[in-house]
């Protein structure tokens, strides 16, 4: 797997003990594993294979004093389809998360040279992903069985944004995190 930096949002603990649920029964029902190495339950606001770490160290805590903790909500199930799908919670885009990323994106765009476009304001889906890299023909349907009649309809608070690093053996992760604090 290539390296990679993320800059997400870590789900709240509630939020994050049911989507490990989740994680868990998609493991032993349907054999998805991959999802394991994703280092806690998030939504990203960024990704690239590199970051300027000391600028984004100090651009991210700045961003933190700058927002304030908010609240997000969810709604049911989706797929990026490609080569190997991703299936995912969906969150809702209102005008005042984009309002955030785009403050966000825009300060850390400039810190890499490889940022992905997909988290780019115009293409941003934001989603928490459930499975990755090894969803195939044969187990998607596994999945959709598991999850189509659930009510994935939840309110989370978001208090917290975080940098994460993956390196090219997969030997060693980061996770930095920085708290809201804003007074909007």
């Amino acid at each position: 797997m290539k390296k990679m930096h993320g800059i997400i949002s870590p789900l709240d603990e509630e939020h994050t003990h049911k989507v490990k649920k989740i994680w868990q029964r998609l493991d032993e029902k349907c054999g998805y594993t991959e999802i394991a190495s994703t280092i806690t339950p998030h939504f990203s606001w960024a990704i690239a294979e590199t970051f300027d770490w000391l600028a984004l160290k100090n651009t991210l805590e700045e961003i933190s004093e700058e927002i304030p903790p908010f609240t997000l909500h969810t709604n049911g199930i989706g797929i990026f389809s490609w080569v190997r799908p991703v299936i995912y919670i969906p969150l809702v885009r209102t005008a005042a998360l984009s309002k955030v990323h785009q403050q966000i994106w825009t300060r850390v765009e400039k810190l890499s040279p490889n940022i992905s476009p997909y988290y780019a304001p115009k293409n941003w889906l934001p989603h928490i992903s459930l499975a990755f890299m090894d969803v195939a023909p044969d187990n998607i349907s596994c999945a959709m069985q598991e999850l189509a009649f659930e009510t994935l309809h939840w309110e989370i608070k978001i208090d917290k944004i975080s940098f994460t690093y993956r390196d090219d053996a997969d030997t060693k992760k980061a996770y930095h995190e920085f708290k809201f604090r804003g007074n909007k």
